[in-house]
């Protein structure tokens, strides 16, 4: 085998990989990728049966209708108590500050918990949680209060307009640990009190479930679709028409989240340019969490050790017959889809699949043109 040749190959299989990495990121194999994703998610166990959110945008006429000028504690508390007579599993509310006990009182016993952008902390202070945050985890500014019936988390949209977006899932205050209102909507979803909820660094812990996060306190995920989308006065009407004719609640088990009905971000749809709110955007991290979608990225390493891979099969004997090298490569795609089975259902990471399938795609290529040609030998 020729010396100068095996190094050639393997020096652009390793700029291959690294290059199908960096599409990967830039989002080019995401229909392929967000499908891999939903494969490892429903064969990797550990799946909850979470409730589904609704977001209620707040409007100038439920405004009218509640006898003030923009979104006050009123507000939170009739949303609260009509979440409640509703059936819903927990109410979240965006951006309100002040005294919550109308609100907490309102809900009747139905867990309430609101968040604040970054840049807006909290008066009474981020809900700090049980244990230590992570050396890495980005700081929330302002303070850490008191754990108490109303939990206070930030509120932060995704990041990225292509592949895998990033969503912050939980900061530090200080020496204390602090949550996003992301992980406070799946505490509530999975039954849990505040107190139950710990970070554990590289993870959130529940009772009996886990949230594993990167070196930032942050996760991954493919958006695929956002959660229902009501106005504060139909919440308003439901409860309404639910409390004086019953039937059956459109909202019963939901997660009901009330934010303003801002349009500073618009996004492309089908129908050309519409209006979006943070909140929006925050509901597809949601619906990601509820389908145990949330995932981490591979290192630097993964292109390198998918090259080397890939270069054991362009210089194996399967170079030296069609046959063998198509066995060769089927029996690659399982092992790697195995090995990716168990990384995600252990550690959460995802290990692309175009990149690596496509590096040993050409890899085999390579070593079957070499074969032929001479180049690395007969």
């Amino acid at each position: 085998m020729k010396r100068g040749a095996v190094l050639t190959v393997t020096a652009l299989l390793v700029a291959l990989a690294y290059f199908l990495q960096r599409e990967a990121g830039r989002g080019t194999f995401d229909p392929v990728e967000r499908a891999f994703v939903s494969w490892l998610s429903a064969n990797a166990g550990g799946k909850r049966d979470l409730p589904p959110l609704t977001l209620v945008l707040y409007d100038e006429e439920a405004s009218e209708l509640a006898g003030s000028g923009r979104m006050a504690m009123l507000d939170g508390a009739l949303f609260a108590r009509a979440a409640s007579r509703l059936g819903a599993a927990g109410a979240g509310i965006v951006g309100l500050t002040g005294d919550p006990t109308r609100m907490v009182e309102a809900a009747g016993g139905l867990p309430v918990f609101g968040g604040f952008a970054l840049s807006a902390p909290p008066g009474s202070g981020w809900t700090p949680l049980r244990g230590e945050p992570g050396r890495g985890w980005d700081e929330a500014p302002g303070l850490a209060g008191r754990p108490g019936r109303f939990a206070r988390g930030f509120l932060v949209p995704p990041t990225g307009s292509a592949g895998p977006r990033e969503i912050m899932v939980a900061g530090r205050n200080g020496d204390r640990a602090v949550p996003s209102f992301l992980a406070l909507a799946w505490a509530v979803a999975n039954g849990w009190r505040w107190s139950e909820l710990t970070a554990q660094p590289p993870s959130l812990d529940g009772p009996d479930a886990r949230l594993i996060l990167d070196a930032r306190g942050a996760a991954r995920f493919f958006p695929a679709g956002g959660a229902r989308v009501m106005t504060m006065n139909e919440v308003l009407v439901a409860a309404e028409e639910f409390e004086r004719e019953g039937g059956a609640s459109p909202v019963r088990g939901h997660l009901m989240v009330l934010a303003p009905a801002t349009s500073d971000v618009t996004r492309v749809a089908v129908e050309g340019m519409v209006p979006v709110t943070p909140a929006e955007q925050w509901t597809q991290a949601w619906e990601a969490a509820r389908a145990n979608r949330l995932f981490l990225l591979p290192g630097w390493w993964y292109p390198l050790l998918t090259a080397l891979a890939a270069a054991g099969l362009a210089f194996g004997p399967a170079r030296r017959a069609n046959g063998a090298a198509v066995l060769a490569g089927l029996f690659t795609l399982m092992l790697f889809t195995l090995v990716a089975l168990g990384v995600f259902g252990s550690t959460r990471v995802v290990l692309p699949f175009l990149p690596a399938s496509l590096t040993l795609a050409v890899a085999l290529l390579l070593g079957r043109a070499g074969h032929s040609a001479g180049w690395l030998g007969k």
